[in-house]
């Protein structure tokens, strides 16, 4: 293997510009590039409208409700928009992909591949790694220029006394630290993986996962809201038109179903 496509294994003093030139050498795009998200995040869109403007359209006395007391559209208006926002928001919000957050730190690219690839000794004892620089002596090391957060992440991703880990993706051909996976959606490594949302059209990594929560709180509770007006809706129209009542109870059921998965991933997230 030649020189260019080599990567520093712990012990070697490989040039820096060796690994910034690892850095940026392209993703490879097969059969596992990044997908058109945007249709997926229009039909989810598209739900949304579906699901409430149907009950609206539906029942006579939720619109005279509304109309009697506007607080109440006005809290589910809201709920309406903090949801569709936090969605977007989280959609177009970086995971943490390993080759963004080492080009971050720019200045502090150098520190960086000698704090987490050269300056660490594997004891031949326990196995347990030692830095030679901690967080707090790389932050002296530059007072004058703050530590990119995103950096300060991945480093923290290393704690002292943590087991040796040197494996380098195969696809990236980068070093990828712990709980790190590479996503063939995405195409890249993500620090901290969880999943590939295929709703959101993206990963859930190390700096999304609390915006994913919010997320998945607010749909929750918009979803309850929507089921409460599509039952009360039913309980009130029992002996209405049996075609609104079966629209109803058709739209009801998988609104069921979306609740009882956004629970699941409410609890397992949490």
């Amino acid at each position: 293997v030649g020189a260019a496509a080599r990567m520093p294994c712990c012990g070697e003093s490989d040039p820096p510009h060796e690994a910034i030139r690892v850095l940026s050498q392209p993703q490879r795009h097969g059969s596992h590039g990044r997908k058109p998200w945007r249709c997926v995040r229009l039909i989810v869109m598209l739900l949304h409208a579906l699901f409430i403007g149907a009950v609206f359209l539906l029942d006579p006395a939720l619109r005279s409700q509304i109309r009697q007391d506007q607080w109440y559209m006005c809290l589910y208006g809201g709920l309406v928009l903090f949801t569709l926002a936090q969605y977007l928001y989280t959609a177009n919000s970086s995971p943490g992909y390993v080759a963004d957050m080492l080009k971050a730190g720019s200045a502090m690219h150098a520190t960086f591949i000698n704090t987490t690839t050269i300056s660490k000794q594997v004891c031949s004892k326990n196995g347990s790694l030692n830095y030679f620089m901690s967080r707090s002596k790389i932050e002296q090391h530059n007072p004058q220029s703050a530590t990119p957060s995103s950096l300060l992440q991945m480093m923290d991703l290393y704690p002292p006394g943590s087991s040796s880990r040197d494996l380098t993706c195969s696809y990236c051909h980068l070093i990828q630290p712990p709980r790190t996976k590479h996503c063939h959606d995405c195409d890249k490594c993500i620090l901290q993986f969880d999943h590939h949302c295929t709703w959101l059209g993206t990963c859930i990594g190390i700096r999304n996962h609390c915006r994913f929560w919010w997320y998945i709180f607010g749909q929750a509770s918009l979803v309850i809201w929507t089921v409460a007006l599509y039952i009360q809706f039913l309980h009130v129209d029992m002996n209405g038109s049996w075609l609104k009542g079966l629209t109803g109870l058709t739209l009801l059921l998988p609104l069921i179903v979306i609740l009882i998965v956004l629970l699941i991933l409410l609890m397992l997230h949490t």
